[in-house]
């Protein structure tokens, strides 16, 4: 099922204040980190919801987030982008695409949807910041960054009901 743990050995382990730590295997197979519960609770609580979504998942939606998940930042956003249509403003789509051509794809566009994890977007906006983007700017990417990965978690395969987000962003 998984493993949860603390980063740091302290003298008194059980009181602590240092978060937990959960290590489990994805749909993939590959390991996967997520860190930041506070109570050994929560972090059990949250290996038991992986393991009922990897039970509850049926193999052919499995594969669809396979599929999907081999795309590349850079290629999803590609395909995303031309879907949207005209944004509420003529200036809105000019902005998402610069957001996308200027600071996501250079950035993110090489990494595979499935490797993109709440860690790496957080390292994201901390490259964003500096470089000294403004703040509006940066929470205008970020807005992008997060409609694209929408998307792609929320994509349906064309033989089953639609797919269950498991990232959560802010």
């Amino acid at each position: 099922m998984g493993s949860f743990s603390k980063e740091r050995d302290c003298a008194k382990p059980t009181r602590c204040p240092h978060p937990y730590t959960i290590r489990f295997r994805d749909a993939l197979g590959k390991q996967r980190e997520e860190a930041g519960y506070d109570t050994q609770d929560d972090a059990i609580e949250r290996l038991m919801e992986i393991y009922k979504e990897k039970k509850s998942t049926a193999p052919s939606v499995a594969e669809a987030r396979r599929e999907l998940g081999q795309q590349t930042v850079e290629e999803y956003a590609k395909q995303w982008r031309p879907r949207q249509g005209k944004m509420t403003e003529y200036s809105t789509g000019e902005h998402v695409d610069s957001s996308i051509n200027v600071h996501i794809v250079p950035r993110l566009g090489s990494r595979k949807l499935n490797s993109v994890t709440p860690i790496v977007v957080e390292r994201f906006l901390g490259e964003l910041e500096t470089d000294r983007v403004g703040r509006g700017n940066q929470v205008n990417m970020f807005r992008t960054l997060k409609a694209i990965l929408r998307d792609a978690y929320g994509k349906p395969h064309p033989k089953c009901r639609p797919l269950g987000s498991s990232v959560t962003l802010v």
